[in-house]
């Protein structure tokens, strides 16, 4: 298949919807333009491409809704047990996005739960993306959208997910500018002054803090987390061994993240 007029005009699209400020902009601007892309470039040539390659690019297609719904399987689960405005969303994407068949649907569906259920961490198969697709700069800032949209859909920005989409922007090299760009449309206005992305951000993420903030103010915030998230007194509470399991969890991660920020501290 004839793809050059596909993919400019894509790119283009995706660049005047991005700077429009649609929410999911570059991933709709990318379609629009690749259909028009399509319509005017590449409809004349679409005779001489030959079956293996338009194969080849539908597969290409596939790799990239299977880390589509990996991904945002993996983000919805980080916060709590995944919510019905996460199921609607990825109800949306198969339906109204990506326009699905009944076969793509069950498919899409059973990619979600295989990573939800999947003890594997959301970093490894943000990893696993990025080797696929980091040539395909477009593919990386339309996974991002995404993750912000799947952060989003319940109305509010949740510690662990902002950890997961700072961790998935290092992974995809992503700039602080680019990703507050992309969590504007979503969340609150950018800082005035951009800083560059830290290895630390994920941990202040977690604690609630800013680098700005003294050393002993993040300590009343991570005492404050502590406690909340303490298993033993949702053990004392009769809770769950699922609620039990996953206060284990955040309790782990205010630990090391107050644990990196204090060493972060000492060595300046």
């Amino acid at each position: 298949m004839e793809v050059r007029g596909k993919i400019l005009g894509g790119i283009a699209g995706m660049i005047l919807f991005d700077l429009l400020g649609f929410p999911l902009g570059g991933l709709w601007g990318f379609f629009v333009g690749a259909t028009l892309g399509h319509w005017f470039f590449d409809r004349q040539k679409d005779q001489a491409i030959s079956e293996r390659d338009f194969r080849a690019y539908r597969r290409r297609q596939g790799e990239f809704l299977y880390h589509v719904f990996s991904l945002c399987a993996k983000m919805a689960k980080s916060d709590a047990p995944i919510n019905r405005d996460e199921v609607n969303l990825m109800e949306r994407l198969i339906r109204q996005q990506f326009r699905l068949s009944d076969k793509g649907r069950q498919h899409a569906i059973r990619v979600w739960n295989e990573a939800k259920e999947s003890a594997t961490p959301f970093e490894q198969y943000a990893q696993a993306f990025y080797r696929d697709f980091a040539r395909e700069r477009h593919s990386v800032l339309n996974m991002m959208d995404l993750l912000f949209a799947t952060a989003a859909s319940d109305g509010r920005l949740h510690a662990r997910e902002e950890e997961l989409l700072l961790r998935a922007a290092g992974i995809f090299h992503i700039s602080r500018l680019q990703f507050d760009r992309i969590k504007h449309r979503y969340f609150q206005p950018p800082p005035r002054q951009q800083a560059r992305w830290s290895p630390l951000d994920p941990h202040y993420a977690i604690l609630g803090a800013n680098p700005g903030e003294s050393l002993d103010t993040i300590k009343q915030k991570f005492r404050k987390l502590a406690m909340k998230w303490h298993p033993d007194k949702l053990t004392a509470q009769g809770a769950s061994p699922e609620a039990i399991r996953h206060a284990k969890e955040k309790f782990q991660q205010i630990n090391e993240a107050y644990e990196k920020i204090v060493e972060s501290r000492k060595e300046v």
